[in-house]
Formats: C-alpha cells, sequence, structure tokens
C-alpha cells in the first residue's frame, strides 16, 4: 500500500544512512479513508493524503525545508488502519521508498524527486 508520512532534513538523511526511518504512523488510503472520499479517483485520494503528510512535514522542521516520503508498505508490517492512516511493526525500509517530495515554504507545493537523486541535493536542501 502507499504510504506518506512527512520527515526533516535529519530524518531523511538518517534513512539514507541507516537505511531505514523509525516510524509507526503513515498516511494511507484505508478503507474508511476511501470509504469517506467516494468518487475520489486513486490519484487525488494519494494527493490528499500527500498533503496531510506534508502539513506534518512543515509543522516538525526547525529550519530548512519540509519533506515526504512515500513508500510502498507491504501488507504483512501493518498492525492497524485508523481513518486516514496505518501502524507498522517496523521501521520504513528505503528499498521500499517510492520517492521523496520537497515541500514547498507555504505547504502548497510539492517537488518530486526520485530516491536514488535526493543524496545530490541534501546540502543544498540544508540551506
Amino acid at each position: 500500500m502507499r504510504c506518506y508520512v512527512g520527515v526533516t532534513i535529519d530524518e531523511l538523511t538518517a534513512l539514507l544512512d541507516a537505511r531505514e526511518l523509525p516510524v509507526a504512523t503513515l498516511f494511507a488510503p484505508t478503507a474508511e479513508f476511501v470509504e469517506t472520499h467516494q468518487g475520489l479517483d486513486e490519484e487525488e485520494l494519494e494527493f490528499i493524503l500527500s498533503m496531510l503528510a506534508a502539513d506534518e512535514s512543515l509543522e516538525l522542521r526547525e529550519v530548512g525545508h519540509g519533506f515526504v516520503v512515500a513508500a510502498e508498505v507491504p501488507d504483512e508490517v501493518i498492525v492497524e488502519e485508523g481513518a486516514d492512516s496505518l501502524t507498522i511493526n517496523c521501521a520504513v525500509s528505503l528499498d521500499w521508498v517510492a520517492c521523496i517530495f520537497l515541500v514547498s515554504p507555504d505547504g502548497e507545493d510539492l517537488t518530486w524527486f526520485a530516491i536514488q537523486e535526493v543524496s545530490q541535493h541534501l546540502s543544498s536542501w540544508r540551506g
């Protein structure tokens, strides 16, 4: 299941270094979320969830940019589903990460980056 989590620059760096991110709860298109948002297609649902994660990232940041990690979380690690999130029983593996979004300072725009591109941008994102 595609999930989203807002992170800081330090958490993003730690994800690249340790190859995992110790986060238990991620925004996800749970059954309740999909039911609540009937009439929206998969892309629209994922946009809403990524923007929730973007808001989370801006709340977490001390300085610089916010980031959203988009990951394909295997069903077997899902412990619980909530209204718009799920809980997993392990850290998010770098192998699951589909991409990273750079969150604009106002939280209105997300810029997509392949995970392979992130390390070359880290120093400039630290500001």
